[in-house]
């Protein structure tokens, strides 16, 4: 792909069938902010123990925690937990410590990845050494300053290069994971775009909603394509609004596009 094709959505595009209805059917707690994983799934005795070999836990207590409960008592970490770390993080502002980010973002990862750890002991071991950890920290940070100032091409820009993330192991498959909970459970102002996940799932169902021109797969994704869809899916949400009757959050719709056509 060449400088020049940096493909972005196709003007006009159009949320399909099968996302219109299951925004529709389904409620945002529902859908969105319940969606989680147990440690059956998610493995905390792995994240400890990892943690504790690369020299970022001392192994006595869990790392990955899980506050919230369904209804048939399992303990879950889910999208809310996770905004409330963020809310958490966001409040400290600059007195947050670096054990703090970490903290967040090992939660991330591990719901991120539910029931596979593929990956994550590479983007453990890129926080191990002493030196390198705090300019990858100073990396999180700058993102977060961007996302709290609803700078979406900032944001995404902070934590990618040319071929790559700044983090080894924390492509944008991951780090917009990292972007969409630092920006917060609270509603967005109509017009306002805010950052959301784009993996592989949801961009092949986005390819088969029209967008042909995006790649396939986990894929470093151009600035210009990541601020694309989320002002793509900020612009669905606004249409869906009306025609659901209710106000629709663009992560409504990147559930759906995740989860695919039923």
């Amino acid at each position: 792909m060449t400088m020049r094709q940096r493909p972005t959505a196709p003007e006009g595009l159009a949320p399909p069938r099968w996302v219109r209805e299951a925004v529709r059917e389904s409620s945002r707690t529902g859908r969105v902010l319940d969606h989680g994983f147990s440690d059956a799934q998610l493995k905390s005795v792995w994240w400890t123990s990892r943690l504790t070999e690369a020299g970022l836990a001392d192994g006595t207590s869990p790392m990955i925690t899980f506050p919230s409960t369904r209804e048939d008592g399992t303990a879950v970490l889910t999208r809310a937990d996770l905004f409330a770390m963020s809310a958490d993080l966001r409040s400290k502002g600059r007195r947050g410590r670096d054990e703090q980010w970490l903290q967040f973002l090992w939660h991330v990862l591990a719901w991120g990845s539910g029931p596979s750890r593929r990956n994550n002991r590479a983007r453990i071991d890129a926080f191990a050494d002493p030196v390198t950890r705090r300019d990858r920290i100073g990396y999180l940070r700058e993102a977060a300053e961007r996302v709290w100032k609803e700078d979406v091409r900032g944001a995404y820009g902070a934590l990618v290069e040319p071929g790559r993330g700044r983090i080894p192991g924390l492509g944008p498959a991951f780090f917009t994971k990292v972007l969409y909970f630092l920006g917060g459970d609270a509603p967005q102002e109509r017009r306002a775009v805010r950052c959301l996940i784009l993996d592989a799932r949801v961009a092949t169902s986005l390819r088969s909603c029209g967008w042909e021109s995006l790649p396939k797969g986990n894929y470093n994704w151009f600035t210009d394509t990541y601020v694309s869809y989320c002002g793509l899916l900020s612009r669905w949400a606004d249409d869906l609004s009306v025609a659901v009757g209710r106000t629709v959050e663009a992560d409504e719709i990147e559930r759906a596009l995740f989860a695919g056509p039923t």
